[in-house]
């Protein structure tokens, strides 16, 4: 199965022309194997509007905690230099 999700920015991208306005939508395909996605369609149902959605909300909660993680290691990297200076 390819599932489509959105592509990421400065990539190339695909236009969708709607009226006199042009809207790009950027996707990329991405293969999966077909158990998989079968299994999380059935798990899915009433959770999500679509595979696409649920791998999409997937892949922005990891992204989101590793930019805590990062965060969160240079907010302590901070705090140590401040130690070693002696302001706390």
């Amino acid at each position: 199965m390819i599932v489509w999700l959105p592509q990421v920015p400065g990539r190339k991208c695909e236009p969708a022309c709607c009226g006199d306005e042009e809207l790009v939508n950027q996707y990329r395909s991405v293969r999966l194997p077909e158990e998989l996605c079968e299994q999380a369609e059935h798990w899915l149902k009433g959770r999500f509007e679509s595979l696409e959605a649920l791998i999409t909300f997937a892949l922005q909660e990891i992204i989101q905690d590793e930019g805590g993680k990062l965060d969160q290691q240079e907010e302590e990297m901070v705090q140590q230099r401040l130690r070693d200076l002696g302001y706390i």
